[in-house]
């Protein structure tokens, strides 16, 4: 009786599969329309609609939803770094440097920092002399960008013996990657960018790392020379993520105007992608309409 009921089953399972497999959804009829596409910033913008899709999402055309962009996962732009410095302690100069590699391997090692190249930037920012907080300015990271393949960045400690060394603390560390039309990506932060410490000589002396500083103490006019790296993660200079729509309508409800407001001057594709699903299988349409706000 179990063998028997066991077949049943399964050929139900078949049976409902392959009917889901054959299942197919109603081609999407759905249009968009406004009473006039001319707004003042602040303006209700009502969309109405006809037909009745199963889903819709809604892209404004705004920086971040924008339909055209919603696959994309690099993108041409400017990419910066700034952070802020604060030097204490021993007048050494020239023990904190700023360097960008785009060949090494992830071996956080004194072997694999030696084997790797890195190129010396610390002359695009601007560090403390002694002040907190100084702010190291914008640093043009464009021709390190590299074809969607990472880079590293690395603070590089230096301290000699017969003096007293440094202590330095990095803050406010980011990268950004500037689009033409102003807006901005997060490459890394401070919490983001994967520090790791690498010791090198005089292992009592190291980088301290925490949420919301970089920071190394070196030692008085008797410690031996001290040198210690700080290493991001491998970090993409052009990476982005991809658009997302706000899904304004699913299958539950009946839709027939859609309301948005506009902030910032400018011209916007506003577009409705609309979907109707049945089984696996899934149809989509898209309308779009031209908004200018004023």
């Amino acid at each position: 009786m179990r063998i028997i009921l066991s077949i049943i089953i399964i050929a139900v399972s078949a049976m409902l599969t392959s009917c889901e497999k054959d299942l197919k959804p109603d081609p999407v009829s759905f249009n968009v329309t406004t009473t006039e596409n001319d707004y003042q910033a602040g303006d209700t913008v009502n969309f109405s609609f006809s037909g009745n899709p199963d889903m819709i999402m809604f892209y404004s055309g705004e920086p971040g939803s924008v339909y055209d962009f919603k696959g994309r996962t690099s993108a041409d732009g400017m990419s910066q770094m700034q952070f802020t410095s604060y030097v204490q302690a021993g007048t050494q100069t020239g023990s904190l440097a700023l360097l960008v590699s785009a060949d090494f391997d992830g071996t956080y090692s004194g072997t694999g920092i030696s084997a790797a190249t890195w190129t010396d930037i610390t002359s695009q920012a601007t560090l403390s002399t002694g002040d907190n907080n100084t702010p190291s300015g914008i640093i043009d990271l464009s021709s390190f960008v590299n074809d969607d393949k990472p880079v590293y960045f690395a603070f590089k400690y230096t301290g000699k013996t017969g003096s007293v060394q440094n202590t330095w603390t990095i803050k406010n560390f980011g990268i950004n990657l500037v689009m033409p039309d102003g807006s901005t990506f997060a490459t890394a932060n401070m919490t983001t960018a994967g520090w790791k410490a690498v010791n090198v000589k005089n292992p009592s002396k190291a980088w301290a790392i925490s949420a919301s500083q970089l920071q190394i103490a070196g030692g008085d006019e008797n410690a031996e020379d001290n040198e210690d790296w700080l290493i991001t993660a491998p970090l993409v200079l052009n990476k982005v993520n991809p658009d997302r729509g706000v899904p304004i309508k699913d299958i539950s409800i009946l839709l027939d105007e859609f309301s948005y407001i506009y902030s910032t001057p400018g011209k916007y594709k506003a577009v409705f992608e609309a979907f109707n699903a049945a089984g696996t299988t899934q149809k989509s349409a898209q309308r779009e309409i031209e908004i200018t706000i004023r």
